[in-house]
C-alpha cells in the first residue's frame, strides 16, 4: 500500500473514532452525567409537597397537609410518612451506573413507556414530585430491575420524562406501591394487653353488659363474669380479646357518614378500660360476607387520668430517665377522638374475630361423655 493511501485511511479512521466517541463514548451526549454521579443531586427534598405514583392500573397522590401528609382519594387520611420519606430520600440518593440513548426498542424492552401508553405490557411506574407552586421537581418512569448473574439485584432502569436517556441506577423500586390503600398509615391503635384493666361487652342493653373481663392489676390473670354454672372460661380466648388493640391496624378507610356512634340497643360495643384512666369503645360491624369494619371513640376518667398524667415526682437514675424520655406520652381521649372519630375502618377478618361479642365463644367447649378418658 502506498504511503499516501495509508495516510488517508489513517485520518479517516481517526475521524470515525472521534465521531463515535462524541456520539456514544460518554453515553450521555451532553456529557453532563457520569458514572457514580447522583441523578437528582439538586433535588430539594424539603420542598416536596406532592408525590404522585402511577402504573397502568392505579394512581395514588400524597399531599403535604397542615400537620401530616395525606392520601388523596381517602378523604385526606394520614399517609404512612416513614414509607413516603424512604421513597423520596432513596430517589434523591440514586447514583448512575450507566446511561445510553433511549430508543423505541429499549423503552419497550425495559418497560419504560409512560403508564398512559395503550400497550400496557411495556409500561413502567411513574413518580412525580412537585412543590407548593406546582413546579415539577422530579418526574421519572421506572422500568425493569436488573439482576446480576447470581440472581441478586443489580439496580433498576429509569428514564426522566422530559429526556431521551435511559439510566441504570443503583437503587431498586421493584415493590413500589400504587394503590391509595397501600399508602395509608396502617396503625389505628396500639394498646398493649397489660395496659387494659377490663373489657366490657354490650349488645341488647346499652347499660347492662353481656360479659365483663377483669384484670385488676398488671400481670394478673383476667377473669370473666358471668360464667354459666358448670362451664369454664377459655384463657386463650380471653387473651385474644385483650390483645386485640396491640396493635389494631386497618386495611382501608373511608370518611364516616355521620357523628361517632353512641351506645344503642342491639349494636355490639366493647369498652376497654385502661389502667391510665382512658376508656376506648370499639363498635364492630360485619355484613357476614367480606366486609369487616369498626368505629372508635374514647373517654377519660378524669380523676385517674389526671393522676396518670401528673404523677408525684420520684427520684430517678439516669437509666430510668432515659427510658422515660424514650417512651412516648399516650394520646388523650380528646386526641384519639379527633384522629379516629371521623373514620370507618376496614380491618382483616382475623382482627375482627378478636372482638368477641358472644359470651359462649369465650367458654371452653363442653366435653361429651367419654371424652378425655382412656
Amino acid at each position: 500500500m502506498k504511503g499516501k493511501t495509508f495516510l488517508i485511511l489513517l485520518v479517516a479512521t481517526g475521524l470515525l473514532l472521534a465521531l463515535w466517541f462524541f456520539r456514544f463514548g460518554d453515553d450521555e451526549p451532553t456529557g453532563k452525567v457520569k458514572m457514580g454521579d447522583k441523578l437528582f443531586a439538586d433535588l430539594p427534598v424539603n420542598a416536596v409537597t406532592t408525590v404522585a405514583i402511577a402504573d397502568s392500573e392505579n394512581r395514588v397522590v400524597l399531599t403535604k397537609g397542615d400537620k401530616v401528609w395525606q392520601v388523596d382519594g381517602r378523604s385526606g387520611y394520614p399517609a404512612d410518612f416513614d414509607q413516603l420519606r424512604e421513597l423520596v430520600v432513596k430517589l434523591s440518593r440514586l447514583k448512575i451506573g450507566r446511561s445510553f440513548p433511549a430508543s423505541a426498542e429499549s423503552l419497550t424492552r425495559l418497560s419504560l413507556m409512560a403508564p398512559s401508553t395503550t400497550d400496557t405490557s411495556s409500561t413502567g411506574k411513574q413518580i412525580t414530585l412537585t412543590d407548593a407552586s406546582g413546579k415539577i421537581l422530579a418526574d421519572v418512569i421506572l422500568g425493569q430491575s436488573r439482576e446480576t448473574d447470581s440472581g441478586e439485584g443489580g439496580g433498576q432502569y429509569l428514564k426522566k420524562v422530559d429526556a431521551d436517556t435511559v439510566f441504570l441506577v443503583d437503587g431498586s423500586f421493584r415493590f413500589l406501591k400504587t394503590e391509595p390503600a397501600e399508602w395509608l398509615n396502617k396503625e389505628i391503635l396500639d394498646v398493649k394487653a397489660e395496659e387494659v384493666k377490663s373489657i366490657t361487652c354490650y349488645i341488647d342493653d346499652p347499660v347492662a353488659p353481656i360479659y365483663t373481663l377483669l384484670r385488676p392489676d398488671r400481670g394478673e390473670l383476667a377473669k370473666m363474669t358471668p360464667v354459666p354454672p358448670g362451664r369454664t372460661a377459655d384463657p386463650a380466648k380471653i387473651d385474644q380479646v385483650f390483645d386485640a388493640l396491640a396493635p389494631l391496624t386497618l386495611d382501608d378507610v373511608k370518611a364516616a357518614d355521620g357523628p361517632p356512634p353512641v351506645p344503642e340497643s342491639g349494636k355490639p360495643r366493647l369498652v376497654y378500660q385502661l389502667h391510665d384512666g382512658r376508656q376506648i369503645s370499639i363498635f364492630p360491624y360485619s355484613d357476614n360476607k367480606e366486609r369487616f369494619t369498626l368505629r372508635v371513640t374514647a373517654e377519660d376518667s378524669t380523676a385517674e387520668t389526671q393522676a396518670a398524667v401528673a404523677p408525684d415526682p420520684q427520684p430517678m437514675d439516669e437509666k430510668t430517665q432515659a427510658e422515660e424520655m424514650a417512651t412516648p406520652t399516650p394520646k388523650t381521649a380528646r386526641q384519639l377522638n379527633e384522629e379516629l372519630n371521623p373514620w370507618v375502618f376496614s380491618i382483616k377478618k382475623w382482627q375482627f374475630d378478636s372482638f368477641i361479642t358472644q359470651p359462649e365463644s369465650l367458654l371452653e367447649e363442653v366435653k361429651k361423655d367419654g371424652e378425655g378418658t382412656s
